[in-house]
């Protein structure tokens, strides 16, 4: 009897979690071919197959809506990845922002560009370079961790943190899926 009494109980409570979540994506395989500019190079074949895999986990995770935001870098791979992300997770026509400033710069400044982000929003896909996104999540996290390509790193804020309040070692790295 008590038995039924506390699976009734535990089938009313309602586990919510409101924290805020940054998703920090490395571009998926780029080609390297003499002559191409590094800013334009594309993704190989091979690495946007891997991208479509580790996009169908993210889908699993997440649902973009009107408190979500995408940011790239403008670097052609990064934008591709960010493409490849959306078509997976349906919603390919969901609007990407792109920050010229987030190529080649250090994880202090993409963390300055992360802290812009509105108090509405609660999801954030951020598509990058390493070493910077690495750097980025250690730094958030105080966690060793090393995104591959294509890879994210799932980051909770701390409970009653928002985008613009995010600094040094005040998130939990949840997992990094690639």
């Amino acid at each position: 009897m008590q038995n039924k009494s506390v699976n009734s109980i535990e089938s009313k409570i309602l586990i919510m979690d409101n924290s805020k979540k940054l998703y920090i994506i490395r571009h998926a395989k780029a080609e390297t071919i003499p002559g191409i500019n590094d800013f334009d190079r594309a993704l190989t074949s091979e690495g946007i197959q891997h991208a479509k895999q580790v996009a169908e986990k993210l889908t699993a995770k997440l649902t973009l809506n009107e408190n979500s935001v995408v940011i790239s870098s403008p670097a052609n791979r990064a934008l591709q990845t960010a493409r490849v992300f959306l078509d997976v997770m349906g919603s390919p026509s969901f609007d990407i922002q792109i920050e010229e400033s987030i190529y080649e710069c250090t994880y202090k400044h993409l963390l300055s560009v992360i802290n812009t982000i509105p108090d509405h929003i609660d999801h954030v896909l951020l598509f990058g370079h390493n070493p910077t996104l690495t750097d980025l999540v250690e730094f958030l996290t105080r966690k060793s961790a090393y995104l591959r390509t294509s890879s994210f790193a799932e980051i909770k804020l701390d409970t009653g943190f928002t985008f613009q309040m995010l600094s040094g070692n005040c998130a939990d790295l949840v997992q990094i899926i690639d």
